[in-house]
């Protein structure tokens, strides 16, 4: 006969399991076949990466109401284990319209964001030779949008890298120095390399984040950090813009269906119309 504690370990592992798994597996949103009036129609895949300790539910829903309201179609789900290697599900059309991808990491309680910089420098050089991607947008959260940033910052200038033509960063902490401390080698780095930007002239980068009220912070990320990123473009030939939302918390900045409106204008509004 079990143990009582055996019982309750047997149930843990079984919930841990199953979070685990459902945590993996990404809902591919079903295309009404039909495209809303007003926004620009591309053959450009737009990546959705996730911040640390996301998972497909960080995206699940937004990507969803993206396919429902018209705006893009979901081609590809892009999963990198925990021995960096890439499994690839889905089926990316050559008609396919604002094409999107969802990017999941099994590792997604690290330290930091360098392996995840590594790994999204490693599935853009995937999508340039496996498809011929040229160019690419890309969403990411919290942690996701450093890896990001580190990405197109210190790698943007490799050949083998498609170039980037629209970021919206949500949340994003570029500069984590602490108050009357010294500055953060990772945001050194970056101001180290900015020259880099150059690969990447006309690329947009939307800078969005939250505002809790009376509050210089999301609740989790200051404005202080995300703001950082004004010194790393400054005087290159990337566009840069800051979205302040008030009274969007960190964890909603990617699940509020007001910021999947934003994220949709910000990349596909067709700018003539706005």
């Amino acid at each position: 006969m079990r143990k009582p504690w055996c019982w309750g370990a047997l149930i843990l592992g079984s919930g841990w399991a199953a979070y685990h798994w459902l945590s993996r597996r990404a809902i591919t949103p079903r295309d009404r076949r039909y495209r809303r009036a007003g926004i620009v129609q591309t053959t450009t895949p737009t990546l959705f990466v996730p911040g640390w300790g996301g998972n497909a539910w960080t995206y699940n829903g937004m990507l969803r109401w993206f396919a429902r309201q018209g705006y893009a179609a979901k081609v590809l789900t892009i999963r990198v284990d925990y021995h960096d290697h890439l499994h690839v599900s889905g089926q990316w059309p050559e008609t396919a319209v604002n094409p999107t991808i969802q990017v999941l990491f099994d590792h997604n309680f690290t330290g930091d964001y360098r392996r995840q910089t590594q790994w999204l420098t490693q599935i853009l050089r995937w999508l340039h030779r496996r498809y011929g991607v040229t160019a690419y947008n890309a969403v990411a959260h919290s942690w996701g949008g450093s890896a990001l940033v580190h990405s197109l910052v210190r790698d943007g200038a490799d050949p083998t890298l498609p170039r980037l033509r629209r970021a919206v960063l949500l949340g994003t902490p570029v500069d984590e120095t602490p108050p009357n401390a010294p500055q953060d080698p990772a945001y050194r780095r970056l101001l180290a390399v900015r020259h880099n930007l150059r690969a990447n002239a006309g690329a947009e980068i939307h800078n969005v984040y939250g505002v809790l009220t009376g509050h210089a912070t999301d609740g989790e990320v200051p404005v202080r950090q995300v703001t950082a990123l004004r010194a790393v473009v400054a005087d290159s030939p990337v566009t840069y813009q800051e979205h302040p939302v008030d009274g969007i918390g960190h964890g909603r900045l990617h699940s509020a269906p007001r910021m999947w409106r934003l994220i949709a204008r910000l990349l596909w509004a067709n700018k003539k119309d706005d």
